[in-house]
C-alpha cells in the first residue's frame, strides 16, 4: 500500500516537474553561486588585480603610419597597345609592397637609424610605475663571446649628460658622455660605445644588447606592416609601433625616403644603361651611313646625274619610310622576346604587323623594276643613304632625351603623407586589460565553484530516479539541519536531538519515516529493524537512534541494539553488550541502558577478534528472538554494507531493512549493489531514507563530535556534519 501511494505521488510529481526544470537549474546554479559568493569574489578580486598589474606592467606602443603613391602612368606613347596589359588583373601596389619590405630597404634604415643597438631599461617598479627612462645608442659593439655564453651588459645612468659602462664581471669599465665614442680594452679584445641621447634619471640602469644588422633588418621587415588603402587605388599606407613616437615616426620616414630614393636611381640607372647602349652603337652607325653617302658619291662621279622622275622619288621615300618602321617593329618584336613568348598576342601583333610592312616593301620595290638600269642603281644607293641617316638621327634623339630623363627622373613613386609622431598610445588597452582580468576572474571562480559542487555532489540525489532503477521505495528524505551547540548534552555521544529539540526539521521528517514503518513493518506483525548504510558517514546512527526515541514516545517497548561490533561510534569502551552475552559473560538485562521514554540502549560490548562469525552464530540469533518476546520494537544499527558483510548476517534475523544513503554522494551502481548485499539475505521488506538532503536555499546539517568509521577519516564535527 505505501509503496503504491509513493509511487503515486512520484509520477505526480515528475509530471509536474519537466516544465520548471530548466527554471530550477537555474535557481540552484544560482544558490550554489550565492552561497559560496566568498570565494567568487576572492577570485574576481584577484582577477582584478592581476588585470591591473599586467595593464601596468605592458609597455606603451606608439603607432605611426606614412603614405606612398604609384604612378603607373606611362611616359611615352605606345605605337602598339599591349594587349596582356588589358588582362592584368593584379595590382602593381602589391609588387612595390614587397619592394618596401625586402631587405635592400631594411638594412639601410636599421644602419642609419642604428636599429640593431638597444638599451632596454630595467626595474620592475620601474616598469609598474610607468616611469622608465630612454636611452639611445648609436654604437655598441661588445666583444664575441666564447662558446655562446650569455653576458649581460649594463649601464647606469649618472646625470642627463653621463653614464656608467659596467663590465659583466663587476666594476666600472668607463664613465662616458653623450655623443662620444669609446672604445675600451675587455678581456683580450674592446668593447665600443657611443650613447646618442639619454632621457633617464640618475641611477636607472640599462641592459644593452646589440644583433646583427641583418637580423634586425628582418626584424624590422616582420614589423612593418603595408597594405594598399584600398583596391586598384595605388596608394600604399605604411604602420609601425614602437615603445617610442619619434622613433616609430623617424623609422617610417626613413623607409619612405629609402624607398622613393632606390626608385629614382633605379630609374635613373635604367636610362644610363641604355644611353651607353646607344652611344656604344653611333659609331657603327655613323660608319655606315659614311659608306653608303660614299659609294651614292662616286656612282654618280662615275655615271654622272642621273634625274630621278617623281614617281622614282615617290618610291623611294615610300620604301624609306616602310623599311624604318619595318626595323622599328623588329627591334620592339627583340625587346618584347624577353617578356612574352611567341603564341603571347603582343608578339603575334608585331609579327603581323612586320609580315604587312614587308609585303608593301615588295610592293615598292615591283614599281622600281620598270625603271630604268641607272634609275635603279641610283634609287638603291639613295635609299641605303636615306635609311642610315634616319637611323643615325632617331638614335641621336634618343640619346638626347636619355640624356635628359637621366637628368630629370622622379619616379613613379611618391610620399603622399610623412609620418607624424602621435603621443597617444595605440597599445595596450589598459581598461579592456583591467576589464579582462575582472571578468576572467569572476568567470573562473564561479566555473571553479560549480566544478567542485558537481564533483562534490557527483551522486544520485533524486527519489524518483532512485525508486525508477532499484525498484524500492524512498521512504524518507531527511534534510541536514545545524544542530545548536547550546542544547544540553550535545556532546554526549548517545546524543538524541529528538529529545532536546523536538520541532528541528529533520526530527520532523523522521517522525515521517516512523509512521511509514508503522504501517509497513508494525502493523504486519514485524518488530526487528535493521538500518545500514553504503559508506560510513551516512547517518544511519542518528537516525537509527532518534527512530527508536520517537517510537519510544509512542509508550512502545523499544530496544536499540549497536550492532556495530568493529567500531561503534555510540557505545564505549569498556561498556558490555552484544559480544558479552553471545559470549555468555552476561545476560541481557545486566547490560541494558536506558535512554529515557522507554527506550533501551544494548551496546556492542567488549571488542572481539571475530565479529562476522559472532553474528553470524546461534547465540546471536537467540539474543535477537529474546528481544522479540521482550520488546515491540527491536532497531539494529549495523556496519556499512561496502566494507562488511556484517549487515547481511544481521538481515537474516529482521522483518524490515533501511538502507540509508547520503544525499548525491552515491552511484546508482552503488545503491543497486547494496540492496543486492541486502536482498541476498531474503529480506523481503526494505525501503531507502535519502539522508542530508540539501533543498532550495535551505542549509543544513548535523553531526557529533567524536569519532567514527572502517579506516575512514572522521567525517562529524561538534557543530556540524559535513
Amino acid at each position: 500500500m505505501i509503496n503504491e501511494v509513493n509511487q503515486k505521488q512520484n509520477s505526480q510529481c515528475s509530471e509536474h516537474s519537466k516544465p520548471v526544470d530548466a527554471a530550477q537549474d537555474i535557481l540552484n546554479l544560482l544558490n550554489i553561486i550565492r552561497h559560496h559568493w566568498i570565494i567568487i569574489v576572492s577570485f574576481t578580486i584577484v582577477g582584478l588585480m592581476a588585470g591591473l598589474t599586467y595593464s601596468r606592467y605592458s609597455r606603451n606602443l606608439f603607432e605611426c603610419t606614412t603614405m606612398l603613391q604609384l604612378d603607373t602612368k606611362s611616359k611615352n606613347a605606345k605605337a602598339i597597345v599591349d594587349i596582356g596589359d588589358l588582362f592584368q588583373q593584379q595590382s602593381p601596389a602589391k609588387a612595390e609592397i614587397l619592394l618596401i619590405q625586402s631587405m635592400s630597404v631594411m638594412l639601410p634604415v636599421v644602419e642609419k637609424l642604428h636599429l640593431n643597438y638597444t638599451a632596454k631599461p630595467l626595474g620592475i617598479i620601474d616598469r609598474l610605475l610607468q616611469r622608465e627612462g630612454r636611452m639611445d645608442l648609436k654604437l655598441f659593439e661588445p666583444p664575441k663571446p666564447k662558446d655562446d655564453e650569455k653576458i649581460e651588459w649594463i649601464t647606469e645612468i649618472l646625470s642627463d649628460s653621463t653614464y656608467d659602462l659596467r663590465s659583466p664581471f663587476g666594476g666600472s669599465l668607463v664613465i662616458g658622455k653623450i655623443g662620444e665614442t669609446y672604445r675600451v680594452p675587455f678581456a683580450d679584445d674592446t668593447v665600443a660605445i657611443s650613447v646618442e641621447s639619454i632621457s633617464a634619471k640618475p641611477g636607472q640602469k640599462f641592459s644593452l644588447t646589440r644583433i646583427p644588422a641583418l637580423y634586425a633588418a628582418k626584424n624590422l621587415s616582420l614589423a612593418i606592416n603595408a597594405i594598399e588603402k584600398e583596391k586598384n587605388t595605388n596608394i600604399i599606407e605604411i604602420s609601425y609601433m614602437d615603445r617610442y613616437p619619434d622613433r616609430a615616426a623617424a623609422v617610417l620616414n626613413a623607409i619612405a625616403e629609402t624607398y622613393v630614393r632606390q626608385n629614382v636611381e633605379m630609374r635613373s640607372a635604367e636610362a644610363e644603361k641604355s644611353l651607353e647602349f646607344l652611344e656604344q652603337q653611333l659609331p657603327s652607325i655613323k660608319a655606315k651611313l659614311d659608306s653608303a653617302q660614299q659609294l651614292l658619291t662616286n656612282y654618280r662621279n662615275t655615271v654622272g646625274t642621273v634625274d630621278l622622275g617623281a614617281e622614282a622619288q615617290g618610291t623611294l621615300k615610300r620604301q624609306v619610310e616602310l623599311r624604318t618602321m619595318l626595323l622599328a617593329s623588329q627591334q620592339d618584336y627583340q625587346e618584347k622576346s624577353r617578356l612574352f613568348k611567341q603564341d603571347h598576342p603582343v608578339m603575334q601583333a608585331l609579327l603581323q604587323q612586320q609580315a604587312r610592312l614587308k609585303k608593301e616593301i615588295g610592293i615598292e620595290e615591283n614599281k622600281t623594276k620598270k625603271l630604268p638600269t641607272t634609275q635603279q642603281d641610283v634609287l638603291k644607293l639613295q635609299q641605303d643613304v636615306e635609311i642610315n641617316n634616319e637611323l643615325y638621327t632617331s638614335v641621336l634623339n634618343n640619346m638626347q632625351q636619355l640624356r635628359v630623363v637621366r637628368a630629370s627622373e622622379i619616379g613613379n613613386v611618391r610620399i603622399v603623407d610623412k609620418a607624424y609622431i602621435d603621443a597617444k598610445p595605440a597599445k595596450p588597452n589598459r581598461k579592456k586589460i583591467t576589464l579582462a582580468g575582472f571578468a576572467g576572474g569572476l568567470g573562473f571562480g564561479c566555473i571553479l565553484v560549480i566544478l567542485l559542487q558537481r564533483i562534490r555532489n557527483r551522486g544520485v540525489g533524486s527519489s524518483t530516479q532512485i525508486e525508477h532503477e532499484t525498484g524500492v521505495s524512498v521512504y524518507a528524505k531527511i534534510p541536514k539541519t545545524k544542530i545548536n551547540p547550546k542544547l544540553p548534552n550535545v556532546n554526549d555521544k548517545r546524543f538524541i536531538l529528538a529529545k532536546e529539540d523536538s520541532e528541528d526539521i529533520a526530527i520532523e521528517r523522521i517522525r515521517t519515516l516512523r509512521t511509514t514503518l508503522e504501517f509497513s513493518c508494525l502493523d504486519e506483525g514485524g518488530k526487528v529493524v535493521i538500518v545500514t548504510g553504503i559508506t560510513p558517514g551516512a547517518g544511519k546512527s542518528f537516525i537509527s537512534l532518534n527512530l527508536a526515541y520517537l517510537f519510544a514516545k509512542q509508550e512502545k517497548r523499544v530496544l536499540f541494539i549497536d550492532a556495530d561490533l568493529r567500531k561503534s561510534r555510540l557505545s564505549h569502551i569498556r561498556e558490555k553488550g552484544v559480544s558479552d552475552i553471545i559470549s555468555k559473560v552476561c545476560h541481557l538485562e545486566d547490560v541494558i541502558i536506558n535512554l529515557g521514554e522507554g527506550a533501551d540502549f544494548l551496546p556492542n560490548g567488549t571488542h572481539t577478534q571475530n565479529p562476522a562469525e559472532m553474528l553470524s552464530s546461534k547465540a546471536f540469533a537467540e539474543l535477537i528472538h529474546e528481544c522479540r518476546e521482550k520488546y515491540d520494537v527491536v532497531i539494529i544499527d549495523t556496519p556499512p554494507t561496502s566494507l562488511v558483510s556484517d549487515a547481511q548476517a544481521i538481515a537474516k534475523l529482521a522483518d524490515f531493512g533501511l538502507l540509508v544513503i547520503e544525499y548525491k554522494k552515491h552511484t546508482m551502481e552503488s545503491i543497486q549493489e547494496a540492496i543486492d548485499l541486502i536482498s541476498s539475505s531474503k529480506l523481503e521488506k526494505k525501503a531507502i531514507v535519502l539522508n542530508q538532503c540539501v533543498q532550495d536555499d535551505s542549509s543544513y546539517g548535523y553531526g557529533y563530535g567524536y569519532g567514527y568509521g572502517y579506516g575512514y577519516k572522521n567525517r562529524y564535527r561538534s557543530d556540524e556534519k559535513k
